[in-house]
């Protein structure tokens, strides 16, 4: 699991070096949850939710942060 995390982080790293927008940064970021989600799934109803959790796309996720910046 910490194996996962330190080559995710690194991943990220590269991708931002690389010039990924922050969109992609964040689509990436929700990929990566749903997946840990899924790997420490234990039934298939806990994968169907993993798959169904609401997340906040990136234009709502953007509007929020900005909201708490300013």
């Amino acid at each position: 699991m910490k194996s996962l995390l330190v080559s995710a982080s690194l991943f990220v790293l590269l991708l931002a070096i690389v010039g990924c927008s922050n969109k992609e940064l964040y689509q990436f970021g929700q990929q990566q949850q749903e997946s840990e989600c899924i790997e420490e799934a234990i039934s298939e109803s806990q994968i169907n939710d993993c798959k169904s959790e609401n997340r906040p796309t990136y234009k709502e996720y953007k509007k929020e942060r900005e909201e708490i910046i300013n």
